[in-house]
């Protein structure tokens, strides 16, 4: 089997373009390898890269907590801001 002349960060960043948008025939292009290399590539390292799929999941459920940490917050300016009322400050 002949040497690769990609080393392997080389071959994850080729890949973390395409899975960024970059297209599988652009990508083929620019470095000058066939495009079912690339595929190999992606098949053979696959368990190493996390897919756009996972990623997309992780950013998701952040937001979600992201959301819920907000209307707590809301609410617990908004039960604040009437108690100051009621004593009299008017300055909220």
């Amino acid at each position: 089997m002949a040497k690769s002349r990609f080393n392997k960060d080389q071959i994850m960043a080729v890949i973390h373009e395409v899975d960024a948008g970059l297209t599988l025939k652009d990508a083929s292009k620019k470095y000058e390898v066939s495009e079912k290399t690339i595929y190999r590539w992606r098949l053979k390292l696959a368990n190493k890269i996390p897919r756009m799929k996972d990623r997309l999941q992780s950013l998701e459920t952040e937001n979600q907590r992201l959301k819920r940490k907000f209307a707590e917050l809301s609410l617990d300016y908004t039960s604040l801001r009437a108690a100051l009322i009621r004593e009299g400050t008017k300055e909220c």
